[in-house]
Protein backbone atom coordinates (compact mmCIF):
# COMPACT_ATOMS: atom_id res chain seq x y z
CA UNK A 1 0.00 0.00 0.00
CA UNK A 2 1.42 3.41 -0.98
CA UNK A 3 0.60 6.74 0.57
CA UNK A 4 1.13 10.13 -0.95
CA UNK A 5 2.72 12.31 1.71
CA UNK A 6 2.75 15.48 -0.37
CA UNK A 7 1.05 18.08 1.77
CA UNK A 8 0.35 21.48 0.24
CA UNK A 9 2.28 24.11 2.16
CA UNK A 10 2.04 27.82 1.66
CA UNK A 11 5.54 29.18 1.26
CA UNK A 12 6.19 32.80 1.99
CA UNK A 13 9.51 34.15 0.95
CA UNK A 14 11.29 36.67 3.13
CA UNK A 15 11.91 39.96 1.41
CA UNK A 16 15.55 40.37 0.43
CA UNK A 17 17.20 43.51 1.80
CA UNK A 18 20.39 45.41 1.05
CA UNK A 19 21.18 45.58 4.76
CA UNK A 20 19.53 44.90 8.12
CA UNK A 21 20.17 46.94 11.25
CA UNK A 22 18.72 45.71 14.54
CA UNK A 23 18.94 46.58 18.22
CA UNK A 24 18.52 43.53 20.45
CA UNK A 25 18.92 42.74 24.13
CA UNK A 26 22.41 41.98 25.35
CA UNK A 27 22.88 38.23 24.77
CA UNK A 28 24.07 35.91 27.51
CA UNK A 29 27.22 33.90 27.06
CA UNK A 30 26.93 30.78 24.92
CA UNK A 31 27.74 28.80 28.07
CA UNK A 32 24.65 29.98 30.05
CA UNK A 33 22.09 27.58 28.59
CA UNK A 34 18.94 28.61 30.47
CA UNK A 35 19.53 32.32 30.03
CA UNK A 36 20.38 31.71 26.39
CA UNK A 37 17.05 29.95 25.76
CA UNK A 38 15.18 32.89 27.34
CA UNK A 39 17.13 35.40 25.23
CA UNK A 40 16.40 33.43 22.05
CA UNK A 41 12.67 33.42 22.82
CA UNK A 42 12.60 37.18 23.50
CA UNK A 43 14.67 37.91 20.39
CA UNK A 44 12.38 35.70 18.30
CA UNK A 45 9.45 37.85 19.42
CA UNK A 46 11.28 41.01 18.40
CA UNK A 47 12.17 39.56 15.00
CA UNK A 48 8.61 38.35 14.44
CA UNK A 49 7.23 41.82 15.11
CA UNK A 50 9.85 43.68 13.03
CA UNK A 51 9.93 41.25 10.07
CA UNK A 52 13.35 42.47 9.00
CA UNK A 53 13.66 40.28 5.88
CA UNK A 54 16.96 38.68 4.88
CA UNK A 55 20.27 39.51 3.25
CA UNK A 56 20.93 36.79 0.65
CA UNK A 57 24.31 35.47 -0.39
CA UNK A 58 27.68 36.22 1.20
CA UNK A 59 27.35 38.57 4.17
CA UNK A 60 29.34 40.33 6.85
CA UNK A 61 28.05 40.84 10.37
CA UNK A 62 28.95 43.78 12.57
CA UNK A 63 28.16 43.24 16.24
CA UNK A 64 28.52 46.13 18.68
CA UNK A 65 27.88 45.18 22.29
CA UNK A 66 27.02 47.60 25.07
CA UNK A 67 30.04 48.37 27.22
CA UNK A 68 29.22 46.91 30.64
CA UNK A 69 31.05 46.52 33.91
CA UNK A 70 32.30 43.05 34.65
CA UNK A 71 34.26 40.43 32.84
CA UNK A 72 32.88 39.34 29.48
CA UNK A 73 34.44 37.26 26.74
CA UNK A 74 33.55 38.60 23.32
CA UNK A 75 34.05 35.24 21.64
CA UNK A 76 31.29 33.67 23.78
CA UNK A 77 28.84 36.41 22.75
CA UNK A 78 29.22 35.99 18.98
CA UNK A 79 27.95 32.42 18.52
CA UNK A 80 24.40 32.98 19.94
CA UNK A 81 23.85 35.94 17.59
CA UNK A 82 25.05 34.03 14.52
CA UNK A 83 22.82 31.09 15.45
CA UNK A 84 19.84 33.44 15.85
CA UNK A 85 20.46 34.97 12.41
CA UNK A 86 20.59 31.55 10.75
CA UNK A 87 17.60 30.14 12.66
CA UNK A 88 15.39 33.09 11.67
CA UNK A 89 16.69 33.17 8.07
CA UNK A 90 18.23 36.64 8.31
CA UNK A 91 21.24 35.05 6.60
CA UNK A 92 21.39 31.92 4.48
CA UNK A 93 23.93 29.98 6.55
CA UNK A 94 26.91 30.23 8.85
CA UNK A 95 29.03 28.29 6.37
CA UNK A 96 32.17 30.09 5.22
CA UNK A 97 30.77 30.59 1.70
CA UNK A 98 27.94 32.64 3.16
CA UNK A 99 29.22 34.17 6.39
CA UNK A 100 32.36 35.86 5.09
CA UNK A 101 33.18 38.31 7.87
CA UNK A 102 32.27 38.94 11.50
CA UNK A 103 33.33 42.09 13.30
CA UNK A 104 32.61 42.34 17.00
CA UNK A 105 33.44 44.99 19.54
CA UNK A 106 32.31 47.09 22.47
CA UNK A 107 30.53 50.42 22.08
CA UNK A 108 28.84 53.16 24.06
CA UNK A 109 25.71 55.13 23.32
CA UNK A 110 23.33 52.23 22.88
CA UNK A 111 21.82 49.47 25.00
CA UNK A 112 22.28 45.77 24.42
CA UNK A 113 23.45 44.68 21.00
CA UNK A 114 23.53 46.57 17.72
CA UNK A 115 23.55 44.09 14.82
CA UNK A 116 24.24 45.05 11.20
CA UNK A 117 24.03 42.54 8.36
CA UNK A 118 25.41 43.69 5.00
CA UNK A 119 26.44 42.02 1.75
CA UNK A 120 30.08 40.93 1.80
CA UNK A 121 32.70 42.31 -0.57
CA UNK A 122 32.56 41.11 -4.16
CA UNK A 123 34.69 38.26 -5.52
CA UNK A 124 38.31 39.13 -6.00
CA UNK A 125 38.47 41.43 -2.99
CA UNK A 126 40.33 40.45 0.13
CA UNK A 127 38.22 39.20 3.02
CA UNK A 128 39.28 39.65 6.59
CA UNK A 129 38.42 36.55 8.57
Amino acid sequence: MRFNLDVPVEKRSLKARDAIRLELEFPPSAEAREALADWRARSAGVLASLKPGRVPGPVKLTLTYEERAGRRDLDHLIRPVVDLCVHHALIDSDHRACLREVRAGWGVGHRGLRLTIEPAARDGEIYSL
